[in-house]
């Protein structure tokens, strides 16, 4: 997609407050259709900016006007761009984390759609440069959730979920994803960085916000001082032990669906060739910890947590 999004971001991105303001914006198409949007900065660590000079966004689409354009059957947007609009050396970070969601969708359907867009960012205020970088929309929850069958459920990041009443198959397939991108921001049960599908009586993580995977490499992002790896490259599992749960069939999936995720990579133009190399080069690490079962359980699945 081309499209134009103005906006006041010197006000946006300068909005630090724990509940920031709804700003109004303009979404512009590449066919003149205008829609009349509202936005706010999202997150937390992206929004200091002693990290970030730029923000996420949260994109509020107006339903009746959104009838007709891509944004239809859309409401609440997470726009991801680059930490700082000014410097081409942030792009490529954007196009590094929409791979890992598309990568994510050769996993499952269970998993949030993306669409990339070359956005130019219009700063209504006069006080920016108006500036284009390459920047993706990520589905919204509850349309993930009618798409799938299932019901989006309200939980607050950092409340608890019991492990119990999370889908064993579901909790063990994020886990292993996230250990295949290098991947330590998140957390299923304190419902961090995931949103929560009930299906079939269960609790489904489905994973987002990527920017902290050793795949992203973000010049930012530093994995927790209270876990055992020292930087985002190297890999820590951090999916349950679930007692009965053999998580063969899970690990032959992803050897299954290696050869799609090697040609989305390669097939994508906007990244340069090294860069989309040098990732699989660091996926083959991960498939080689699961080589073979017994590998698989050394390597990976016998660092599982304990059940709560």
């Amino acid at each position: 997609m081309q499209l134009t999004l103005a906006a006041d971001f010197r006000a946006i991105r300068g909005d630090l407050s724990e509940d920031p303001e709804d700003r109004p914006g303009l979404l512009v198409l590449s066919d003149g259709d205008t829609l009349h949007v509202e936005l706010r900065p999202r997150g937390e660590f992206r929004r200091d900016p002693a990290h970030c000079s730029f923000p996420p966004v949260r994109l509020d689409v107006p339903t009746r006007s959104a009838a007709g354009t891509p944004f239809s059957g859309q409401d609440k947007l997470k726009v991801v761009v680059p930490c700082r609009l000014n410097r081409d050396s942030y792009e490529p970070l954007v196009l590094r984390e929409y791979l890992v969601y598309r990568a994510y969708q050769a996993v499952t359907d269970v998993s949030f759609g993306v669409r990339l867009a070359r956005v130019t960012f219009e700063d209504t205020s006069g006080r920016d440069d108006t500036v284009t970088r390459w920047a993706f929309f990520i589905e919204d929850a509850a349309a993930l959730a009618a798409r799938v069958g299932a019901e989006l459920l309200d939980i607050p990041e950092g409340k608890v979920v019991r492990a119990d009443a999370l889908d064993p198959i579901g909790s063990t397939r994020v886990a292993l994803f996230q250990y295949m991108i290098g991947n330590t921001d998140w957390h299923d049960a304190r419902i961090h960085n995931v949103a929560s599908l009930l299906m079939v009586g269960r609790v489904v993580p489905v994973p987002y916000d990527f920017d902290f995977a050793g795949a992203v490499d973000a010049p930012y992002a530093e994995p927790s001082p209270d876990l055992p790896v020292k930087n985002l490259k190297e890999r820590l599992y951090r999916g349950w032990c679930w007692p009965g749960l053999d998580p063969g069939p899970l690990v032959t999936h992803f050897h299954e669906i290696r050869p799609a995720i090697e040609e989305l990579y390669r097939s994508f133009e906007p990244l340069d060739a090294r860069t989309r190399e040098d990732v699989l080069s660091y996926f083959a690490g991960f498939y080689d910890d699961v080589s073979t079962p017994d590998r698989a359980l050394r390597r990976v699945f016998r660092n599982c947590r304990k059940l709560p």
